[in-house]
This record gives structure tokens, sequence and C-alpha cells, in this order.
């Protein structure tokens, strides 16, 4: 933001002066309710026998121990959970909560969040541009009311009405490596420091069937470097940085690399066929994504009820979460997996937009949450669609953003969780390069909505090869399929007549 940042610091300071006593009213209030809530619990579980039992057993995926919804100030899941995570067929008890935030609704009390009347129309950078150009007094939350604000003219909230397109930067590494040799590209990797500068390709069968969730780590002599698992084709996904001797390591096997980018090993028995899926939604809920978040409900809520039916005889689980802001209502409100899909289209329906304030959002924590908060299945497909339209902050902004945001996509690469970024209205260069980061250090794919429906605020088109526009429920439903191995058929164009 540069020059603006400063500007708009002291916008939000001077605002923060004037609400400074109102927040510490609220902050006692949200204090006395999180007292009465943990005294509740005190009642309502049974014996102080299972309160040990549950306190002494730390959850498999390394987080903080929660044994009933409620708000936190961290991850985790129950013992229950952890003992669940492995079997394909069973349904763990459930760890929800909050993470961080005031627990006061941001609507409709003042927070300094663009102007709904002023720009509606607007790309996420003519807003931030908008927002430093403009004194604090002018700006007002976008309440729950905000989508009814569309254009009389607007499509209809339906399925099917989002346009997007699809792109796998890990099958086009020559083109991922033309980008980074130009001077915008590097620079935003150098200070990101998030970005896969090479790829290592590794392909492990079993004769000729691809081995699916093998274990494989990229080694520098003894040292381990990174470690993911192979998908459905056999195929695991190894970011690593300066020249040097490598080797990979499957199973008790260690491979020299010899200076290649991509391998194929023969494993015995190496892993298992696909018979579950995970998927889960991290959705980002802050005010400007209010100009088409009504219309992602639909989409996802398409996704989530047809994904079964897609899956065959698969277990699906799916989990629904959304985030936020520091400072907003919460930061990260997160559910974990259910079979109980209509109630995941609740969680879904409920939500609406709002908070925000700043260009970036609290993407590091929703991402540690998404990684490390939930009971993943050890032997599923993982799919996480990250649905978002700006970045993460940076370290001007907030110290260790950088480092909490590789340690989580690392340890997906790990546990095989593939994000799949979901790019909305506003996204920026900088933030298409992070998100297409993330898809290809996961073994994931880059979505990007475009202009092509003519919902919501400008798209930045991709900086990506020739591609196929679809309506984003068919190619969220195709690309998650793809990643079981269940074939839907190619790309379906999108031909309907588009809203002008």
């Amino acid at each position: 933001m540069k020059d603006s940042e400063s500007r708009a610091r002291q916008i939000l300071q001077k605002r923060d002066e004037t609400l400074a006593n109102s927040r510490q009213r609220s902050k006692k209030t949200l204090r006395i309710s999180v007292i009465a809530a943990v005294l509740a619990a005190a009642v309502i579980i049974p014996t102080a026998a299972v309160v040990a039992k549950r306190a002494a057993k730390a959850p498999s995926n390394g987080g903080n121990s929660v044994t009933q919804s409620g708000i936190i100030n961290g991850t985790g899941s129950s013992d229950e959970e952890a003992e669940n995570t492995g079997a394909a067929g069973t349904e763990p008890s459930f760890s929800d909560g909050i993470i961080g935030g005031s627990g006061k609704s941001d609507s409709p009390s003042f927070s300094g969040i663009y102007p709904s009347d002023k720009t509606a129309s607007m790309s996420k950078g003519e807003k931030e541009e908008h927002y430093y150009s403009e004194p604090a007094e002018a700006y007002v939350v976008p309440g729950h009311e905000m989508p009814d604000a569309a254009e009389p003219d607007a499509p209809e909230m339906k399925a099917g009405t989002l346009t997007a397109g699809e792109w796998k930067d890990l099958e086009n590494l020559s083109l991922w490596y033309e980008k980074l040799a130009q001077p915008q590209w590097a620079e935003i990797a150098e200070q990101r420091k998030i970005v896969p500068t090479r790829i290592i390709t590794v392909t492990v069968k079993d004769g000729e069937a691809p081995c699916f969730n093998t274990a494989v780590t990229l080694l520098s002599g003894d040292d381990e470097l990174f470690a993911a698992r192979t998908d459905v084709n056999g195929n695991a996904y190894l970011p690593y940085g300066d020249n040097g001797t490598y080797s990979v390591r499957v199973g008790d096997e260690t491979f020299p690399l010899e200076g290649k980018d991509k391998i194929e090993v023969q494993a015995k028995d190496a892993g298992i066929g696909v018979t579950a899926l995970d998927l889960m939604l991290m959705i980002d809920t802050t005010g400007s994504m209010g100009d088409e978040l009504e219309y992602i409900k639909y989409e996802l809520s398409d996704l989530v009820s047809r994904i079964r039916e897609a899956g065959g005889n698969l277990s699906v689980r799916v989990s629904v979460n959304f985030y936020r802001d520091e400072g907003d209502e919460y930061v990260v409100k997160y559910y974990d997996f259910r079979t109980d899909i209509n109630e995941c289209l609740e969680q879904i329906k409920n939500e609406y937009a709002s908070g925000g304030g700043d260009y970036p959002e609290a993407v590091h924590t929703a991402l540690e949450n998404a990684v490390t908060g939930h009971t993943w299945r050890e032997d599923a497909v993982k799919l996480c669609y990250l649905v978002l339209d700006a970045p993460p902050h940076d370290e001007r902004e907030a110290k260790g953003v950088t480092e909490s945001l590789q340690k989580s996509v690392a340890e997906a690469a790990k546990q095989g969780i593939r994000i799949i970024p979901v790019a909305s209205s506003g996204v920026d260069l900088t933030t298409e390069i992070i998100l297409r980061s993330f898809a290809a250090s996961t073994g994931g794919t880059y979505i990007f909505i475009t202009d092509d429906s003519g919902v919501g605020g400008g798209h930045k088109e991709a900086e990506v090869g020739e591609h196929v526009v679809e309506t984003l429920n068919e190619c969220m439903i195709r690309v998650s399929c793809e990643y079981c191995g269940i074939y839907r058929g190619g790309r379906v164009p999108y031909t309907q007549t588009s809203h002008n």
C-alpha cells in the first residue's frame, strides 16, 4: 500500500481513539460471556474424570485439545476425533468454535469498511485507493441486506450463475518458471518468501498402477526439506530452492535425483485405493466479499449437495468454515467435518459479509486452522477450497505471518491436503501469485472467477495460458471428482448469454 498505508493507519487510529471506550465495554462484556460459558460447561460435563482424560491427551494434529464448541484462542480436536481420524466410515465427535475476534457483530455498528453505495462496482484495488482518499466518517459497514443492493437487472441468485476458469501450474511448470523470471513476479516472490521457484515431480507406481497417498520426502543429505503425499495419479510435488544434491525417500528406499526435476520410482504396496473424501470450504466473509458472496453461497451449496452423488461409493465428509480479520466479530469460525450435508448447507446459508477494513485479511490464521484444527482422515482425498478476494498480511503489518504460512503449507503437503484457491473479484497480482503458490506447493490447482457472468466487481484476468471458462459449480465438482479419480467428462465451456 506504500505511502497510502500510513495515511490509512492515521485514519483508523483516529477512529479507534473515538471508539476506545465503547470497545473496552464490549471486551468486558465478552470476558463476562466467556466466563459464563465456562461455568455452564462445568455444569454440563458429566464428570471431572472425563475432562481430565481429554485434557491429558494431545490431538494427533498438534492443536490444543477442545472438548466442545465455544470461543477459543487456538485450534484443536478432541480425543474421540483423534481416534476416528483414520476411519473412513466413522463420524467423529465435533470440535467447532471461534478463533479470536471481538465476539460482537460488526453490523450495523461503525467499523471503517467500504461504503456499499460508493464501491459496490469497484474492484478490490479501486476500493483500497478509495478507502485511503476519503475521511473515515464516510465509511459504514454493509449489513446483512447488502446483497439486496444489487442492480435491478442482476442475474437470479442460483447455482450455475458464476463463471470460472481453472489452471494447474503443476502441469504447466514451464510457464510458471517463465513468469517467475519477470521482474514484477520475482519481486513479489522475494517479498513473500512462500513462492516455489522450482518443483520436483515424483511419480510412485506399483508396476503400472499409480500409488495413492504414499509419503514422499525430499532430502538434502540426511536433512528432510519437504514432505508430500501422492495423489490419485501417483504424483507428489516437492518445492525446493537453490541448486544442490537432492534425493527422495519413498518408504525405506532413497532415490537420487541426479539433477532431474522429474522422477518415477517403484514401490511395493506403497498406497491404497481411494475410499473417502474430506472436502473443506474456507470462505472469506469480510465486507468486500459482499458483491458476490450471496452468489458464491449458492454455488458452494450446490457443490456440497451434489458431491456425495458424484462420489458414488466414497465416504464423503464436509467441513464449512469462515474467516475475517483481527478486530472483527471473529477471525475464524470453524466447523469440523460432517456427514450431515443439510447441516453444512445451513452453515453456509446463515453467514454474511461484514468486517475487514484494510485490503489484506487473516489468511494465515484461516490456513493454520484448516490444516491443524480439523480431523482430516489419514486415508481420504483431502481438498481445501479457499474462497477469497484478498491476500494475507505481510511482515510489515504482522510479524510471523510468513513463517505461519510456510508452516501451514508444508504441513498441508505433508498430510496430502490439496489447497484449491477460488479467487473472487478484486484479486490483484500479488494475491494471484500467493494463491497459485499455495496450490502448487500442495498439489492443488487454481480456480479464478471471471467476468463472464456479470456478477460482482471486476475480476482480474488471470496470467495463465489457454483455458476454458465454465460455470463455477460445475468446475468445482469436476475438479473434486478428478482428485478422487472419478471421470466426469471434460470441461464444459460456458455458453449462456453473459449479463451486461
